[in-house]
């Protein structure tokens, strides 16, 4: 097989995708706001106004995820990373594959490991926002909502039961 053309930190979510391998990451739990229950969990992710300028969760990603895209544009086209294209039909296949149960949240999650990618070839590990989204990630936690107001506060967070 051919090497890849992403860079190592887009292949960690490449990798990830596969097979939500948990990790223990408690710093993450120093910048989140952790819930437990499923059903807040899909109100904050699909109908929730947050703050003055009545953002919903979509909203902050788009909003975090044009600042990545205005970085994008911003390089000349010679720095500009390749593959990019794939990366979204590469994730959500991963996604789907993987034995990890999203259920109503499949969509959102691919679309969160397809941005954490995106971010890291263009930025490698530098946005907090999109890092910080991967790392929740990877302690077994569904970023679902924000609490107060953006781009003050914190991302929430939904830690799926733990299996034993």
């Amino acid at each position: 097989m051919g090497q890849s053309v992403f860079n190592i930190p887009v292949e960690e979510v490449i990798q990830f995708s596969k097979g939500f391998q948990v990790e223990r990451f408690e710093t993450v739990l120093n910048d989140v706001v952790l819930i437990k229950d499923f059903k807040t969990a899909e109100h904050l992710a699909f109908e929730e106004i947050v703050g003055e300028d009545e953002y919903n969760w979509r909203d902050i990603k788009e909003l975090e995820m044009s600042k990545v895209w205005n970085d994008y544009y911003s390089m000349s086209e010679s720095k500009k990373p390749k593959g990019l294209e794939e990366l979204l039909d590469i994730i959500a296949e991963n996604v789907r594959k993987s034995s990890f149960e999203y259920g109503v949240f499949y969509h959102d999650v691919a679309a969160d490991l397809h941005n954490c990618a995106i971010n890291r070839a263009i930025n490698g590990k530098t946005n907090s926002f999109f890092e910080k989204i991967f790392e929740i990630y990877q302690f077994g936690a569904f970023p679902c909502g924000w609490s107060g107001d953006y781009p003050e506060g914190k991302i929430v967070a939904y830690k799926f039961d733990e299996v034993s």
